[in-house]
């Protein structure tokens, strides 16, 4: 079943593409700065959390603002493109009755459009992580297939959220809040190291996790990955991914029912 689902969903990626761009276009459309939103939304928070903890709090860890963007900017992506994903069917519901596609499609576009979004932006930002580390250059193609996989990560949590919040339409308003209890359980302006052990479970249960201390390693630290990380990305991914195509497909009957 997941099989023909993932066929039939590349049979229309031409579709999925152009919607994808569209939204990311119709996202910008009359701002001044356009695109560039994509790197001054994570910097301008960046600034802020650095202007807090190396000026108030004192922090020690050095270049502690490319810390934090190592971090930040892989959160922006999620958080969007979740919040996004949640809603994606109750608020385009028009196209399904219109057009014979995959229901999956929808969430897949806001997710798709938030992923260019996210390329746009590292095409900014890399060269300022190499700049100050040159070596990190050797490990471009792991970083490569870390976004690939965080993209289909972000597909799977995003098909799960799009059709429960068509179901229970609570589920996006109550989104908002745990990402942002999400956030400060991720070690985005802090190290793991820096957590008490007695609550690094927290941590370990949480799949963001993983992915902020891979990206860290790679654009940060310039240093491979150890194995339990790369593992916990991989299972994390197949996980999210899996669930996700199979609970879209559960609910999917009544989908239409509900919109």
């Amino acid at each position: 079943m997941l099989k023909e689902r993932l066929k039939k969903i590349y049979l229309y990626r031409h579709s999925l593409w152009d919607m994808a761009i569209k939204q990311l276009k119709a996202k910008y459309a009359g701002s001044i700065l356009g695109i560039s939103w994509a790197i001054i939304n994570p910097l301008l928070i960046m600034l802020a959390i650095t202007f807090v903890f190396t000026v108030i709090f004192k922090t020690e860890i050095n270049n502690f603002a490319l810390f934090v963007l190592s971090g930040i900017f892989p959160w922006m992506f999620f958080s969007n493109a979740l919040s996004e994903a949640s809603f994606s069917i109750l608020n385009q519901h028009n196209i399904l009755h219109q057009f014979n596609l995959p229901r999956e499609i929808l969430p897949l576009t806001s997710i798709l459009a938030n992923f260019l979004n996210f390329l746009i932006g590292w095409l900014i930002i890399y060269p300022l992580f190499l700049f100050f580390n040159p070596k990190i250059i050797s490990l471009l193609p792991l970083l490569i297939v870390l976004l690939l996989l965080n993209f289909f990560f972000v597909c799977g949590l995003g098909l799960i959220l799009s059709v429960l919040n068509v179901i229970f339409r609570d589920i996006g308003h109550l989104l908002s809040i745990l990402l942002m209890f999400w956030f400060w359980i991720t070690p985005i302006f802090y190290s793991v190291d820096m957590i008490p052990v007695r609550f690094r479970w927290v941590c370990n249960f949480n799949p963001m996790t993983s992915y902020v201390v891979y990206y860290r390693d790679v654009i940060f630290k310039g240093n491979v990955p150890n194995f339990s990380t790369s593992a916990g990305i991989f299972l994390w991914t197949m996980i999210s991914l899996i669930s996700g195509l199979l609970i879209f497909s559960h609910f999917e009957s009544i989908i239409l029912k509900r919109i």
